[in-house]
């Protein structure tokens, strides 16, 4: 062998060494990496359910602290009615005077 054939040998087997630490060290990390995505989607479905229920339950508190839904409640399940409608009714004739009580 030629001092040249034995340097490209020597480069080729070096270069084949090289690329097959590359692969390894490439299998390696996906294995690693692999489960860890898998985890990391399956808490992102979990984070992003847990905040729609977040946001559901903020709108129920929104509407069971509408002053609305507590008057609807009051009057449907406790029979309390406030007497907040008034009549006015309006006599014009000078000769009525109001008394006080």
């Amino acid at each position: 062998m030629t001092r040249s054939t034995k340097k490209q040998n020597t480069t080729l087997t070096i270069f084949l060494f090289t690329l097959f630490i590359f692969t390894l060290s490439q299998l390696f990390i996906n294995s690693i990496l692999s489960p860890l995505g898998i985890e990391l989607q399956s808490l992102n479905r979990e984070k992003n359910y847990l905040v729609e229920e977040n946001r559901s339950m903020e709108e129920q508190i929104a509407k069971t602290n509408s002053i609305t839904v507590i008057k609807k409640l009051a009057d449907k399940e406790l029979n309390i009615s406030s007497s907040s409608e008034k009549t006015i009714i309006y006599i014009e004739d000078r000769s009525i005077i109001a008394e006080r009580q």
